[in-house]
């Protein structure tokens, strides 16, 4: 809609609503890595025009360090898969995904075990 912003006004998103929001996503609620592929597939966009998916916010005050904290968060997502066996808890068949009073968190944790893959004496540093 046609919304008037005062200049000098502090405008806060909320960025788990752009995430789920309907008009914007199909089936926001499902989870599906696969639409933040670009069209011929071979790349992750993380930063794209249309603002659908704005992790490091965007612009000229967008975060300086997009590619060091996606370069650092792959790299840690890569060793937690490589170094483990992940397992889901058998006690839970479903994974609620309601939100928290809190921004940033789901209302109920994500449980799962993890179980390294070398034995105990080789990660001693």
């Amino acid at each position: 809609g046609n919304y008037l912003i005062p200049k000098g006004s502090h405008v806060l998103l909320g960025r788990s609503g752009l995430g789920r929001n309907p008009k914007v996503w199909s089936e926001p609620y499902k989870f599906k890595p696969e639409r933040h592929l670009k069209n011929d597939r071979s790349n992750i966009t993380l930063t794209e025009p249309n603002l659908r998916f704005i992790s490091f916010s965007t612009g000229k005050r967008g975060c300086p360090a997009v590619m060091l904290g996606t370069t650092m968060t792959i790299m840690l997502l890569a060793r937690l898969l490589h170094g483990f066996t992940w397992s889901a808890n058998p006690n839970i068949s479903r994974i609620d995904l309601v939100k928290s009073k809190d921004i940033i968190s789901l209302d109920e944790p994500l449980k799962v075990a993890a179980k390294p893959r070398l034995a105990a004496k080789l990660y001693n540093v």
